[in-house]
């Protein structure tokens, strides 16, 4: 195999691939990524055995061939190199020689054939998306998603298709058990009803992809009864779904609230962060005192001292105490983009549903904590 390669569009490819491939190093190859040159260009894959990752690059390809090679060190190498072609040649069947001006590399190559495929998953019936509406409705709602749960099933999206009047409606939800995100949005499309659970890891790597790219180019996506498939410009994922039946969510979700205010988000974001300085490390437990035109955020840590902020509001209510873990709240926040956020509460220990003003259909709610 020989090739040259410009530098900026290998080093997009190691880039995209960094998050996928094996850190743990359970399987040595798995920590390697397979080079495929051609006369289309380059092909770069990774794979972890639950989420595979396969996009094409423009290469003058002398000679064609495969090979695999460490990911992480052939990305080292290429960010540091000049701004220059990069030759790439396979030696002596093993070494893979990396050249760029006067910069020699050699590299351990492993068998290509050791290398596992990625899961062929049929296009029929595939749907295509806004890479901007995936990219939001992933942002809105990955935070909430568990991490390393042993309900197994929290530790991925839930993604639910109907369709309707309107249009095919794409449900996303997430949940840690101690938070909830729910958005919905309406495509121009046609799909059975259907649902799924997708990892996080491949919803994160999903995210970083649609990030690359600030136009309103389409994405392509489907589903087979083990793996989602998603494409995009030559570059193409798959990942294992998760199996499993996905809780109720919405028994959660609080169909009436007998007290809401509205508030600034820039404000009462600003307001939490500061408040939950003093907080216990931890809680991060943040009392919230409603009351007739104010909102007071409070902490109180005997081992530290203790912090309020009082915020004005249009509240004519009942009062209400109430404590939250402030970390949750921010990742609420964080991920909301308009000026003004509703906050709906019923009592001290009922779960409260916090929306942006204007969008109805994207609904977060937190579990309420004693303070």
């Amino acid at each position: 195999m020989k090739l040259k390669i410009k530098k900026e569009e290998i080093l997009k490819g190691l880039q995209r691939i960094q998050g996928v491939v094996e850190k743990k190093n359970t399987m040595p190859i798995l920590s390697n990524m397979l080079l495929t040159a051609d006369s289309n260009g380059v092909e770069i894959v990774a794979t972890d055995l639950e989420i595979g990752l396969r996009g094409r690059y423009s290469a003058e390809v002398e000679k064609p061939g495969s090979i695999t090679i460490s990911a992480k060190k052939m990305y080292e190498i290429v960010r540091e190199l000049p701004a220059e072609d990069i030759e790439i040649k396979v030696e002596d069947g093993n070494w893979a020689k990396i050249v760029s001006g006067q910069s020699h590399f050699k590299l351990v190559a492993l068998p290509k054939d050791e290398y596992p495929a990625l899961p062929e998953v049929a296009e029929e019936g595939m749907i295509a998306i806004e890479g901007e509406t995936l990219r939001e409705m992933i942002k809105k709602t990955l935070y909430s998603v568990g991490e390393n749960d042993a309900r197994y099933v929290l530790n991925g999206l839930f993604v639910h298709m109907t369709q309707g009047k309107n249009g095919l409606n794409i449900r996303m939800v997430g949940t840690d058990g101690h938070r909830l995100s729910m958005i919905d949005r309406v495509i121009d499309a046609k799909h059975k009803e259907e649902s799924m659970i997708i990892p996080k890891k491949a919803m994160l790597e999903l995210r970083r992809i649609l990030e690359e790219d600030s136009s309103k180019s389409e994405l392509r996506i489907g589903f087979s009864k083990n793996h989602a498939l998603f494409k995009r410009d030559g570059l193409v994922m798959v990942s294992k779904l998760i199996d499993g039946n996905y809780p109720n969510y919405l028994q959660v979700v609080p169909a009436k609230s007998t007290k809401k205010v509205v508030v600034s988000k820039d404000l009462f974001s600003h307001a939490v962060k500061r408040v939950s300085i003093l907080s216990k490390e931890k809680t991060n437990a943040v009392k919230m005192q409603l009351e007739k035109d104010s909102l007071v955020l409070s902490t109180n840590n005997p081992e530290v001292g203790e912090a309020s902020e009082e915020l004005a509001v249009d509240y004519k209510g009942e009062a209400i105490t109430i404590g939250f873990n402030s970390r949750y709240l921010m990742d609420v926040l964080s991920a909301m983009d308009r000026a003004n956020i509703a906050l709906e509460l019923n009592d001290a220990l009922s779960p409260c549903l916090i929306t942006e003003e204007g969008d109805e259909h994207y609904r977060c709610v937190v579990m309420p904590m004693r303070v």
